[in-house]
């Protein structure tokens, strides 16, 4: 059985580890943490151990035996924060006598190459020794750099907290060929959804795209040499002075939370454009899955995916199908970002425009029901070999 450790307890539940936010458990509040520095939350990974009732322990850390685990789950990586100093000094001890372990638990993609340089760096000036910290992200590329693992954390946080019905699969007629939907502005998903629109096929799919929730996107920061596209600078540019576009009522926070489905974007649309969180997974060579791909494969639709090289191949390596008989999915070996954002699109068009879409989709039911179970299916495999490394 693995022990984790907690600094501090609020009833029985574990408060997290190195936060500075006040709050008490099953209050909005609660949910604040991943927004205040040093964005240290509650920890997912005891819901999944406890939805796979795999048997683990929570206890002070001053009582840790030997062999635990010091948990540090982040919601955002931020380079001026040195976690050591962060981290108080009576569990920094435990660490240099080799009595815990330090895991930082990391559910986003940003490049973890830069990341490991810099935990690297503030634990030498600590003196803790490297072989005590295990860093667990969820961009793939984590695999390849010693310290350090991946796992899919979106796949798991979304079939833990989306509690909606899975879509059953069905044949009936549907309304529209697509679903595209944008909460967050960023150059490259503006850019892909204004190809779209310019070319009247917004009026296919559920479509939607919100310009108001934006990240600091800059011209500068887009993957894709826009320069490349004629007039789509400009039409891109028209596109974001008309949205916000809706394709349901839901407000913006409710759009970003996972227990909201609205059934018409699955059961009513054919396939699904999942434009991702990143074209270049912070350019790591990576990739980063998160519920935007999910989402369609529990609710059964065939999709394609606007993100990162490799997104495709990713999900084979998984075990899920992609629907390479009646989608050309070759866009995904595209390692120049321009070229395979533009074989995406070229792809989407044909999709949107496709007179036999029914076809296509029903052409998918092998595959669509497999995915659907595969991601049903227990994740307790999964959770054990991410705990390999603490064993």
């Amino acid at each position: 059985m693995v022990i984790f450790c907690a600094d501090k307890f609020v009833g029985s539940k574990p408060y997290p580890n190195c936060a500075t936010w006040a709050a008490e458990p099953f209050t909005p509040e609660w949910k604040q943490f991943s927004v205040n520095s040093p964005f240290s939350e509650p920890v997912h990974f005891y819901e999944y151990l406890d939805q796979e009732s795999i048997e683990y322990k929570v206890i002070p850390t001053h009582l840790a035996p030997v062999g635990s685990i010091y948990p540090i789950s982040i919601s955002f990586f931020d380079f001026d924060i040195d976690w050591f100093d962060i981290i108080p000094e009576s569990v920094l001890k435990l660490v240099v006598e080799n009595h815990i372990k330090i895991w930082f638990l990391y559910s986003e993609g940003d490049n973890p190459f830069r990341i490991q340089k810099t935990i690297l760096a503030q634990a030498a000036r600590a003196g803790i020794p490297s072989e005590n910290i295990h860093f667990t992200t969820a961009n793939t590329k984590s695999h390849d750099l010693t310290g350090f693992s991946y796992i899919c954390d979106d796949e798991l946080l979304y079939r833990l907290r989306n509690e909606s019905l899975a879509t059953e699969y069905h044949e009936l007629p549907r309304s529209k060929n697509f679903t595209a939907l944008v909460r967050t502005h960023k150059n490259w998903r503006a850019n892909t959804m204004a190809r779209l629109w310019t070319k009247g096929l917004h009026e296919r799919g559920y479509f939607s795209y919100n310009s108001k929730l934006d990240v600091g996107d800059t011209p500068e920061d887009n993957p894709v040499e826009i320069d490349s596209f004629g007039s789509l600078k400009h039409h891109t540019e028209f596109f974001l002075k008309l949205c916000p576009f809706h394709a349901d009522l839901l407000t913006s926070d409710q759009h970003n939370l996972y227990h909201y489905t609205v059934d018409a974007h699955h059961d009513d649309a054919y396939v699904n454009f999942v434009l991702e969180t990143h074209l270049d997974a912070d350019q790591s060579g990576g990739v980063f899955l998160t519920e935007k791909t999910f989402k369609p494969i529990k609710h059964c639709q065939p999709f394609v995916i606007v993100g990162a090289q490799g997104s495709i191949q990713q999900l084979r390596d998984m075990g899920y199908r992609t629907f390479d008989n009646v989608i050309d999915q070759s866009y995904d070996s595209i390692e120049d970002n321009t070229k395979r954002w533009d074989a995406v699109c070229i792809e989407m068009e044909r999709i949107a425009k496709c007179k036999k879409i029914h076809k296509l989709y029903t052409d998918c039911k092998k595959e669509l029901l497999h995915n659907q179970q595969l991601f049903l299916n227990s994740k307790k495999e999964t959770l054990e070999k991410a705990l390999e490394w603490a064993r």
